[in-house]
């Protein structure tokens, strides 16, 4: 075909363009390329000698990534299937680790398999386990089941005195690990986590990790630390914690143990977590915490997390006193969204600390720090050692909205604290409900106060919702209390501080009201000494099938059309719109 000189140059424009954007597509080793890179990492087929990072001649091992040079956006994948145990410590910044190839995520697994054991004492063996440098003894597998944790204490005798059978402890001054066992650990595969951390960012800005799996590390799964938009997107991480971090100098046990899914920590800001999977760790699965003076971090959303068996907390906000070294931290503006926390304080590693084990955390130490701006929606915690939701310090108002707190072994909200004055609680179109201790218990004598709105209450401990100390403001509207059998659906220890209670409907049971060392038995009774309840109503809640979790109206429901539209509370516990006037409870009707 014949071609014009104006068709010659364009095509060898075209082709320059092509050859540019192939050079800006793949980079190889770390180098070239001035868009951005791709490097990627087989674990079986890879070679970091004669490899140069390419799909055809990948590199084999993570440590190979901090040899390299990074000087525009790159990604490295992660071919699907491999295994590495070792721990990705992300090198610069603009860096995405993602998966390529088909078949399982890529497993970044921080373990090691324990060969040699000695018998110590009756039922009891060890193993010296000489850890390396970014190394801490975490947790302990038996044939792929996880053993139960027990704190190192003073001695073999003692740490294992009422320990099961099928529980580990490991002595760090004398790098040896102990299992208790009914027979002999030959013929047994045991794997320990090592490696402190699956995936680490410090100090880095713009990171993404996406479509991977972490597991068995013994301090954190992913770690941001001081990291400017840093996310995590389709991400699965269990069996993570468990490591010594250092002594414990007031009293046995001997040590202090650690270890989060996903940490945000001290300067970390704008960061994403979205679409996880969590199961199976130390303390907290989704974290956010400042432990250094003067740290912020800030304006950090987790969505659509699915959450289960972690020791300390399903999530927690933590302004922590570090041993009274921190000072001055904040933790501004957290959304948590769409995210199911089940059995918190269960699991290998138990109810940490025996008063801890929540759905969810939001604390600030005293002279730590503060929070602000946290909000909650769409949010369940259930079957949990502990609090479905706890609350203290200086957090501010903390805005709890579509909330599903139920089966809890403690209370399904808790918020405690006898000197913060800027805490307070504001709970929205919520199902609290057959909750061991009280539905809600608030308790802080110098906060600011609460807000109940649309909720619906249903046979939580002996009290539905229970005021204990609070000041400058409780305003109780449009809520539905219910329950099976007597007992107090309100209850307030003293006169309330500036009140608004109306708009409630409540079923009618004995002992319905408790309210300044009174009792009362019905709601005219209460409205008689209290003026409050003024258009409430005792009657036919009805609740469509409570004892099963459904609390949706039923058309002969007196609560239908009861409320007020002042609460500003303008959606309903599935999201719809409360009609004008709506009905009391967390659903509208039909």
């Amino acid at each position: 075909m014949f071609m014009t000189w104006t068709m010659l140059v364009r095509a060898s424009v075209i082709l320059l363009l092509a050859l540019n954007l192939a050079a800006c597509n793949q980079g190889e080793g770390g180098g070239g390329g001035t868009g951005f890179q791709s490097i990627y990492v087989d674990a079986t087929l890879g070679n970091d000698t004669t490899g140069n990072g390419t799909q055809t001649l990948p590199y084999q091992t993570l440590a190979k990534l901090a040899t390299l040079t990074y000087s525009v956006p790159t990604t490295i994948y992660l071919k699907r299937g491999e295994v590495w145990h070792e721990s990705l410590l992300i090198p610069a910044s603009k860096i995405t680790v993602d998966a390529y190839s088909t078949g399982a995520f890529p497993q970044i697994n921080g373990s090691r398999q324990i060969f040699t054991w000695s018998p110590v004492l009756t039922n009891i063996y060890s193993a010296v386990v000489i850890l390396n440098t970014g190394e801490a003894l975490g947790n302990l597998s038996e044939n792929g089941t996880m053993m139960t944790f027990v704190p190192w204490n003073t001695n073999i005798a003692t740490t294992f005195a009422s320990a099961p059978f099928g529980s580990y402890s490991y002595d760090f001054n004398l790098d040896t690990l102990y299992i208790k066992k009914a027979t002999s650990p030959t013929g047994f595969t045991y794997l320990a986590s090592v490696k402190l951390y699956g995936i680490q960012a410090s100090g880095l800005s713009d990171i993404s990790i996406k479509n991977v799996d972490v597991t068995r590390s013994s301090l954190h799964g992913i770690e941001f630390k001081n990291c400017v938009r840093c996310n995590v997107t389709n991400v699965t991480l269990e069996n993570i914690g468990g490591a010594v971090i250092g002594a414990n100098t007031s009293a046995p046990p001997d040590y202090l143990y650690a270890g989060n899914a996903i940490d945000y920590s001290n300067n970390s800001t704008d960061g994403q977590v979205s679409s996880v999977t969590i199961t199976d760790i130390f303390d907290s699965c989704l974290a956010v915490e400042t432990y250094t003076s003067n740290s912020t971090a800030a304006s950090i959303s987790m969505d659509n997390a699915l959450i289960s068996k972690c020791g300390f907390a399903g999530v927690e906000l933590s302004v922590l006193s570090n041993g009274g070294t921190n000072i001055n931290s904040a933790i501004n503006n957290v959304t948590v969204s769409n995210t199911a926390v089940i059995s918190a304080g269960k699991g290998w590693s138990g109810n940490r600390y025996g008063t801890t084990g929540h759905g969810m955390r939001i604390v600030a130490d005293q002279n730590a720090g503060t929070m602000s701006g946290i909000s909650v929606q769409t949010f369940t915690a259930s079957d949990s050692a502990g609090d479905g939701i706890y609350i203290g310090g200086e957090v501010g108002t903390v805005n709890l909205h579509r909330i599903n707190s139920h089966n809890n072994a403690g209370r399904g909200i808790n918020v405690l604290d006898a000197n913060a004055t800027t805490l307070g609680l504001k709970l929205s179109s919520s199902l609290i409900y057959n909750n061991t201790g009280n539905g809600v218990a608030y308790n802080a004598p110098q906060g600011v106060g609460l807000q109940i709105y649309h909720n619906t209450f249903y046979n939580n401990g002996t009290i539905n919702l229970a005021i204990y100390n609070q000041a400058n403001l409780a305003d109780i509207r449009n809520n539905a209390f219910y329950s099976s059998s007597a007992m107090a659906h309100l209850y307030s220890a003293a006169a309330l501080s500036n009140p608004t209670v109306d708009h409630n409907c409540y079923n009618n049971v004995t002992n319905m009201f408790g309210y300044n060392g009174m009792t009362y038995s019905s709601v005219s009774a209460f409205n008689t000494a209290t003026g409050f309840e003024a258009n409430g109503i005792g009657g036919a809640v009805g609740l469509a099938n409570p004892a099963s979790g459904i609390f949706t109206l039923l058309s002969t429901s007196d609560c239908i059309g009861r409320g007020d539209s002042t609460d500003g509370i303008t959606e309903d516990y599935t999201g719809g719109a409360f009609s004008s006037p709506p009905s009391s409870g967390a659903y509208e009707y039909p």
